[in-house]
């Protein structure tokens, strides 16, 4: 079966175990201990992490992705599911996981870390914060006229934008203020497959506070 090298704490981890839940693919997990420097963690996780960052999913042939937006796209790929049905849609799908992956995901990973984990510089963090608002302006925005983001079924760009949204009170952010995103994430929580973060991932290796990792 697939192995993904991860972190319990990791949204971007979230999104390759979730996608695969949602998929049926069983998967072997491999957590990976983000306190240590880069060039001490475990050696076979070093073997196939291009980038000495987590997640890293290898396929049973051996293939090796790095980076949760192409480690969904290999996914959605290989198994055919959680896909745009069209290229038109396909495209789309995309569009969106290049936009949470420099937007979204970006803003409440960093907002994240300096409310719960490392503390930010104030400026830097008011920054990231102020893009996280607009990012989940512009995402209530679109949802309120759909039920997920592309077509009428999930993919796994509803994947990717809601990896980080099941820490999003670790960010100090109230979701009250997006009524049509909360009702997008009660979508997906009734979908089959779907299990939060402390159901899919092994939770072993707690950050330290002022690790960066």
């Amino acid at each position: 079966m697939p192995i993904l090298y991860c972190h319990h704490q990791s949204g971007h981890c979230y999104k390759a175990a979730l996608a695969m839940s949602l998929m049926g693919v069983e998967f072997e997990q491999r957590p990976v201990d983000l306190n240590r420097v880069r060039e001490l963690r475990r050696q076979d996780f070093r073997d196939v992490a291009r980038f000495d960052e987590v997640p890293v999913l290898v396929f049973e042939d051996g293939l090796s992705v790095c980076q949760s937006v192409a480690i969904l796209d290999s996914l959605a790929q290989r198994y055919g599911r959680l896909d745009g049905q069209t290229e038109e849609l396909r495209i789309h799908v995309r569009e969106w996981l290049a936009w949470e992956a420099y937007r979204l995901g970006m803003d409440i990973s960093y907002v994240r870390l300096s409310r719960h984990f490392t503390k930010l510089e104030p400026a830097v963090e008011a920054w990231f914060l102020a893009r996280l608002r607009a990012d989940l302006d512009r995402l209530n925005s679109h949802l309120e006229d759909v039920k997920f983001l592309v077509g009428d079924a999930p993919t796994i760009a509803d994947v990717a934008c809601c990896g980080f949204m099941f820490w999003a009170h670790e960010a100090d952010v109230d979701l009250d203020r997006w009524p049509a995103i909360e009702a997008w994430l009660l979508r997906i929580r009734a979908l089959r497959g779907w299990g939060a973060p402390h159901d899919l991932l092994e939770a072993r290796y707690p950050i330290l506070t002022g690790v960066r990792t």
